[in-house]
């Protein structure tokens, strides 16, 4: 498990990769997906399946994008760049 300064860094990381690929998401939104996915037990690669999990736990906790959906589709790009940045890191998730 990486320490909580770097997982801030992976989220800045992630905001800024998404901001390249012209999808502006605030770092904030991206710490709160990864938050969600350890609580769930996040130990495996990025899936639409755990991607729709951490949507259904946002929206059961009244999280909602606006004006964009915080949906399945953007969780799943979070999680695939996470899954990069713990490579990068030296800590590979299991697929």
């Amino acid at each position: 498990m990486l320490d909580p300064s770097l997982w801030e860094e992976c989220a800045d990381w992630i905001a800024e990769q998404l901001e390249e690929e012209n999808m502006l998401v605030d770092p904030a939104l991206v710490t709160l997906v990864l938050e969600v996915e350890r609580e769930q037990g996040g130990d495996r690669a990025a899936s639409l399946e755990i991607a729709t999990a951490i949507e259904a736990t946002m929206l059961e906790r009244g999280v909602n994008g606006v004006p964009d959906t915080i949906d399945a589709r953007l969780i799943f790009n979070i999680l695939q760049w996470e899954d990069d940045f713990l490579g990068f890191a030296g800590t590979p998730r299991r697929a």
